[in-house]
């Protein structure tokens, strides 16, 4: 069963990187026969839940190859796969590429909607990149931690841990942000990953908390991003350290806090998916996530996963985040439960 990355997966990930040190290539290496048929084809479809990057790497893409017109939906994973399922049953796919966390690939997996396709370039990647068995590869980490605009709080203690959620401090009443993990990916694995760790009273507890404090469900990232920043809501449940680490490139006075208890390590990966209309611009996309992208990973400040990449300025080593192991197969199969857990906690419907 798939397993997200322990803290001793981590260190042996990060002895990996650094004893191999391979460097980013500097140009795409793909195939010429599939570049030219990627080519011939000339249209590209992602579908992506990752809104801060994913426009990013289009566009570099685009820029790379400007005979491919690429287009893309972007929105939670659990949307993205819902509208996919949805136009898969209407005999109208447009999807070619998913990039996505790994519990919506895993669900994605399991029904047969995944291309195998693996990447030449996961020669220059750790085992670890590509998952036994599994029909996607991991372009880099994502880490969970609560987050605080400091403007807006610099005088109020501040939750280092899951669990102080449970208890709230009367100074975070009306304060706080959270997300939906009825279609967040993020939300989703972060419940689960706290009910296979503490069990369902603790985890019911922490949810309960939010409620009493007055948390607000916010309907999107950028919605709750909109809010930490202006200080309308400046204390967030969790954030993802890539939304983090853009907005603090741009200035933004966050502090990002690893919850003692531990935090889920979930990386973003991509697959071709199955029947995809425009295989070969598929296939050349995914080429394109594992060579020149993980460049642009590195400059957002994210965790790049192909060997040698340095780990995100003032972000936490890998090998040293204390992680809350998580089986995402197990919580597949208990995700109707786990959510009728969090809305029976919270009260929503």
């Amino acid at each position: 069963m798939l397993s997200i990355l322990s803290r001793d997966g981590l260190r042996v990930l990060l002895c990996i990187l650094v004893l191999v040190g391979f460097g980013m290539s500097s140009a795409s290496a793909s195939d010429p026969e599939l570049e030219a048929a990627a080519k011939k084809e000339g249209s590209l479809v992602v579908y992506g839940c990752d809104p801060p990057q994913t426009p990013v790497y289009l566009a570099a893409f685009k820029k790379r190859y400007p005979e491919i017109n690429v287009t893309s939906y972007l929105a939670g994973c659990w949307q993205i796969y819902n509208r996919h399922v949805t136009e898969r049953g209407a005999g109208k796919q447009a999807a070619d590429v998913f990039f996505s966390l790994e519990d919506v690939l895993t669900r994605m997996q399991d029904e047969g909607l995944l291309d195998p396709y693996r990447s030449p370039e996961l020669k220059n990647f750790p085992a670890y990149a590509a998952p036994e068995g599994k029909h996607f590869q991991r372009v880099k980490a994502l880490i969970l931690g609560i987050t605080a605009n400091q403007t807006y709080l610099k005088d109020v203690p501040l939750p280092q841990d899951w669990f102080d959620f449970a208890d709230p401090r009367k100074e975070w009443r009306e304060q706080i942000t959270f997300y939906d993990p009825r279609t967040s990916s993020a939300a989703f694995s972060l419940l689960a990953a706290l009910h296979q760790n503490f069990g369902e009273e603790k985890t019911r507890s922490i949810y309960r908390g939010l409620i009493e404090s007055g948390a607000e469900l916010a309907p999107t990232t950028p919605a709750g991003l909109s809010k930490l920043l202006s200080g309308e809501k400046p204390l967030m449940f969790y954030i993802v350290n890539n939304h983090y680490s853009g907005a603090v490139a741009k200035g933004a006075p966050l502090q990002f806090i690893v919850p003692k208890s531990g935090t889920v390590v979930s990386p973003f990966s991509v697959s071709v998916v199955k029947d995809a209309p425009n295989p070969a611009a598929a296939k050349l996309f995914v080429d394109f996530m594992m060579n020149e992208v993980q460049g642009i990973v590195q400059d957002a400040n994210e965790y790049a996963l192909r060997n040698g990449s340095r780990p995100p300025e003032g972000m936490p080593d890998l090998a040293e985040v204390k992680t809350l192991p998580l089986d995402i197969a197990e919580a597949l199969k208990e995700q109707k439960q786990l959510i009728e857990m969090w809305k029976d906690a919270t009260g929503i419907r």
